[in-house]
């Protein structure tokens, strides 16, 4: 599995969210666009990714809003990982594939991004 592959993706968002609840911070969607220190991706394919996430409720306080000319991400509430999130996050076959596409310092990465109360 590559690192810009879409579950390994799905798996950063997830995580950053929960490495926000565990922290305190107010989760920021600019920590998470497709051009951010978590991952650099092109925005239709962010778009894609966080269309899944929303519509599937593995994040709440989004919503996708798709259009025939226009597709957007919009704030509408507070932005944090559900139950079915987690669950994601534990799910052994699932991390066994991803694991192995994630950078070296991801873990310690993240966990600063979340860190960062502003």
């Amino acid at each position: 599995m590559a690192k810009n592959d879409m579950e390994v993706i799905m798996y950063k968002i997830i995580r950053y969210l929960y490495e926000c609840i565990k922290t305190g911070k107010s989760p920021e969607l600019t920590d998470i666009m497709w051009r951010c220190k978590l991952f650099d991706i092109p925005k239709v394919y962010w778009l894609a990714i966080m269309r899944e996430l929303i519509e599937d409720e593995y994040i709440d306080g989004l919503r996708f809003i798709g259009a025939k000319d226009m597709e957007q991400v919009l704030q509408v509430g507070d932005i944090r990982i559900t139950k079915k999130g987690r669950d994601f996050l534990k799910d052994e076959s699932v991390l066994s594939k991803i694991k192995p596409a994630l950078d070296a310092g991801f873990e310690t990465l993240v966990t600063a991004i979340a860190s960062i109360i502003i």
